[in-house]
């Protein structure tokens, strides 16, 4: 089984409700007796009856540790991807939602049968990972694999991943149980429900998924390819980058700007940042600026650039070039100062420095969320100032 210990996906929002829901998950174990049957029964969804509560204590109920442990790393996985765009209060109404839907929707299709029944919270969390393919397809979870005693840790996109275990739970449901009610069956149900409660929010503009979700991925037209005001240059390949040759390019940098000098090494570099590989692009423009200090991105490259290093998980190089663009483009520079005082917030403990740049910030510049993010780190940055944190020293 792979397992979902972390995601790349950008986090917006503390993971206070998936958090919240595992402890929760984790108390009533124990409080039913370590899911022992006779103290078990009340919790369980049961067939051929219609109840309203069972349809949220099944959400809270597992039969054994290691149903409990299992399903606890997926809601970790998924919920990191899901609250990380919505926040705890609609995540979890998301989630309860989504649990209750599916307990209701089984219950009404297993009246004619008086028996039997189902308990767990993974229909629930098997419809957080439908939500998660809808909103971020493109994202890695990283995962753990343990093979004859030995464990393997490596990275896969969501969609990977959710195909992957979509695909063997309807094999098992069709071919192995005879298209009859089984965890297979319930699972498929849940996913279900997330994946059109993932597609309700995105048609409703309830979520922004920044153009990476799964509609745009299937058309081509995603991330940076889907701003109607990005521009490639002339150097660009089309073809590796969309996919198609019959692609209109047009140069993003006016006569005058054009490199003169060392023109090969920094087509190379825009080469890399259309290509996607940030890591490199800024290891290779670090190098070549200590030779050509006057070499720089334009406006564009440089927003790609930092938020490309950003989605790799390299703050580090990230805070580089958002200082850069805060410094060269202050007009335009609120969404660098929101991630940049994320930076100094999270990663470099420094709340003070965070709360300095959120209050540069004009609101007006910036969309619903980033308004809703902004406010929540500041409200994080003055509460950790109050509880006596100091800013920790820059590592230079």
């Amino acid at each position: 089984m792979l397992i979902p210990i972390g995601t790349d996906a950008p986090l917006y929002h503390y993971p206070i409700a998936t958090v919240g829901l595992i402890v929760a998950n984790v108390i009533c174990f124990v409080a039913i007796g370590f899911g022992a049957e006779e103290t078990l029964d009340p919790w369980v969804l049961h067939f051929g009856v219609i109840n309203p509560i069972e349809w949220l204590s099944t959400m809270f109920a597992h039969a054994g540790f290691f149903h409990l442990i299992g399903n606890m790393f997926f809601l970790w996985g998924f919920g990191l991807v899901v609250e990380g765009k919505l926040g705890w209060r609609r995540m979890l109404t998301l989630y309860l939602a989504i649990g209750i839907a599916q307990a209701a929707l089984i219950q009404f299709i297993m009246l004619p049968w008086n028996r039997g029944g189902a308990v767990g919270a993974s229909s629930a969390i098997m419809g957080l990972m439908g939500v998660s393919l809808v909103w971020a397809p493109k994202n890695e979870l990283k995962v753990f694999f343990s093979l004859f005693f030995r464990i393997f840790i490596f990275d896969v996109t969501i969609m990977w991943y959710a195909c992957f275990y979509l695909g063997w739970e309807l094999v098992s449901w069709t071919l192995l149980h005879g298209m009859g009610m089984s965890t297979a069956a319930l699972h498929l149900s849940g996913a279900l429900i997330g994946f059109g409660a993932g597609v309700l929010y995105l048609k409703k503009g309830w979520v922004d998924c920044e153009n990476w979700d799964l509609f745009r991925v299937w058309s081509g037209n995603y991330g940076r390819y889907a701003d109607s005001s990005t521009t490639v240059s002339s150097y660009a390949n089309p073809e590796l980058m969309f996919g198609k040759s019959d692609v209109a390019v047009k140069d993003d940098l006016p006569d005058d700007s054009r490199p003169k000098r060392n023109s090969k090494r920094l087509n190379r570099i825009n080469e890399m940042i259309d290509c996607g590989d940030f890591i490199g692009a800024s290891e290779e423009m670090l190098t070549h600026q200590l030779q050509d200090s006057d070499s720089q991105f334009n406006e564009s490259r440089l927003k790609k650039l930092a938020i490309g290093l950003l989605r790799a998980n390299m703050p580090d190089d990230a805070e580089i070039y958002l200082e850069e663009y805060v410094e060269r483009f202050p007009d335009a520079a609120a969404w660098a100062r929101v991630r940049l005082a994320q930076v100094l917030l999270v990663h470099h403990k420094r709340p003070s420095a965070a709360l300095a740049e959120l209050k540069q910030v004009r609101l007006s510049q910036l969309s619903e969320d980033q308004r809703t993010a902004a406010k929540k780190m500041a409200a994080a940055a003055k509460k950790q100032i109050k509880a006596g944190v100091l800013d920790a020293e820059p590592e230079w």
